[in-house]
């Protein structure tokens, strides 16, 4: 699949754009909602499913000497593909409403290896200097015969995180997977992974992205797994 980042000469903002032959998909620019093709009216309750799917403790970060949930962050960065802002939309919300920040910056059909090809997070890491990473790469990797060989793109994005504290979240498998998912959980380092093929998540009609249902169950996943507490805010993300 091939990408194309546009800048949107109004407000200098970078705008991930799909090629002629992929299916319309969500994509967001720093702090900038996406909207897809279809929202539901009001989100269900997360399924058991979606409590059980997160490792035993949570992910954590180091202040002052104090070791806090990694859902206390003040500088957030969320980087990824199209499945970015499905589960982005919704935390971003908890993280403003006080002040701090969460930022987004996907691209459209992309994969480790135009991440890394790019050098796209070492240069998000040097714009915000985030203090929490979260990684939404791999549903355009899942068909690679080879997966292998993308092992030394993942070692290195997960070396530009600088050993911050990091969550890659897992891709919510689409199709067939040739092993890459394997080949991601043994090179992420000091990163956590978040296990998104567990997760019962309903989809768009395109059959790969979760329907904003879907990411909203995707997010309480996300958040537990931060430390986080309290609910997440259920309603339509829907743009600025």
């Amino acid at each position: 699949m091939s990408l194309t980042v546009a800048c949107n000469p109004a407000d200098g903002k970078a705008q991930a754009q799909p090629a002629p032959d992929s299916p319309a998909v969500p994509s967001a620019s720093s702090e900038a909602k996406a909207v897809p093709s279809a929202v539901p009216s009001s989100p269900p309750a997360p399924s058991a499913s979606t409590r059980t799917a997160t490792s035993p403790k949570p992910l954590t970060l180091e202040v002052d000497g104090k070791t806090l949930p990694a859902a206390s962050a003040k500088r957030v960065l969320h980087v990824g593909d199209s499945m970015v802002p499905l589960v982005g939309n919704y935390l971003r919300p908890i993280f403003q409403k006080d002040g701090r920040k969460y930022y987004i910056e996907s691209v459209t059909s992309s994969s480790t290896l135009s991440w890394d090809n790019k050098r796209l997070l070492q240069d998000a890491m040097y714009k915000y200097d985030p203090d929490l990473i979260l990684i939404s790469l791999g549903s355009n990797e899942l068909f690679d015969r080879n997966p292998q060989r993308r092992a030394p793109a993942i070692k290195r994005l997960v070396a530009d995180t600088r050993g911050r504290p990091c969550l890659w979240i897992g891709p919510p498998a689409w199709k067939q997977d040739y092993g890459f998912i394997e080949v991601l959980k043994q090179n992420l380092g000091h990163c956590r992974y978040l296990d998104s093929v567990a997760l019962k998540l309903p989809r768009m009609a395109d059959g790969r992205h979760p329907s904003w249902t879907g990411g909203y169950r995707w997010s309480v996943a996300v958040w537990k797994e931060l430390g986080g507490t309290g609910e997440v805010p259920d309603g339509n993300p829907r743009p600025d």
